[in-house]
């Protein structure tokens, strides 16, 4: 681990705590227990989420055309590679696995900070393969911590962090990556979004971070310094640690989250 300075770094802090045997995020449990009660309630957030027939888009191996047209920001390519598995498993909308060890993080920029010579490959949120332009709809009201544009190729695009506060769960984050870059334009930080909100759209190629159109959706139970740096992956060895940090968000998004995760 590197020197960071465990005071003013949420998430080294989790890490140590996991590694003295506690857990990593205290109020982990209580927000499971608000997710069991929540199965399937946020199915709305995009049109046919909840009876669309899902299919895995393998994202580990360099043997997948995905990954590979993907990590060499081949358009065509990839395109041609989705639309062929769809053709040949029958599925409505493509999926990519909370927790995923992949393959197509390979530049500098993914290098940890934390342990040395480890790679940041471990995908911490849920990808929903949609068209460009598909509406999302807000599940949960919340207020904008982060509204942005990363412009930089197979980084975020479009980006949205907002703030879930409520009676009934602990505060929690919310990281919406791989809009358009107009999602992210139209709000500033302080502002509410209500439930049920059209709220932003995905991004195409040239405004999502140059990916197949999809949405990153990722869960976060710290309130992190600069969510602007928010990982959206992390080293496989803290796999324990990320899981308390950045729950599955798969229960919300179906209530039978298998469909998610096979």
């Amino acid at each position: 681990m590197s020197t960071t300075d465990q005071q003013t770094d949420p998430i080294a802090e989790a890490i140590a705590r996991h590694q003295s045997g506690r857990s990593a995020v205290p109020q982990a449990a209580a927000f499971h227990a608000w997710v069991a009660q929540q199965r399937g309630s946020w199915s709305g957030v995009m049109p046919g989420l909840a009876q669309a027939r899902m299919g895995h888009i393998d994202f580990r191996s360099p043997e997948s055309a995905v990954a590979a047209a993907s990590a060499s920001m081949d358009r065509e390519g990839a395109t041609r590679a989705y639309e062929a598995l769809q053709q040949s498993q029958g599925f409505e909308m493509g999926v990519g696995h909370w927790m995923e060890q992949r393959c197509v993080y390979q530049s500098s920029n993914y290098a940890s900070t934390r342990l040395e010579g480890a790679m940041r490959d471990c995908h911490l949120g849920v990808d929903l393969f949609a068209p460009a332009g598909t509406a999302l709809r807000l599940p949960l009201a919340a207020e904008v911590v982060v509204a942005e544009v990363r412009d930089i190729r197979l980084d975020y695009g479009g980006m949205l962090v907002l703030r879930h506060q409520g009676p009934a769960h602990p505060e929690f984050f919310s990281i919406w990556g791989h809009l358009s870059h107009a999602s992210a334009q139209r709000w500033q930080p302080g502002e509410q979004i209500a439930a049920g909100s059209e709220f932003a759209q995905l991004g195409d190629f040239a405004e999502n971070g140059w990916w197949l159109p999809h949405l990153h959706l990722q869960l976060c139970l710290l309130r992190l310094p600069d969510f602007s740096d928010a990982p959206g992956v992390g080293e496989q060895a803290f796999a324990p640690v990320w899981q308390d940090i950045f729950p599955n968000p798969a229960p919300l998004l179906r209530a039978d989250d298998e469909a998610l995760r096979s």
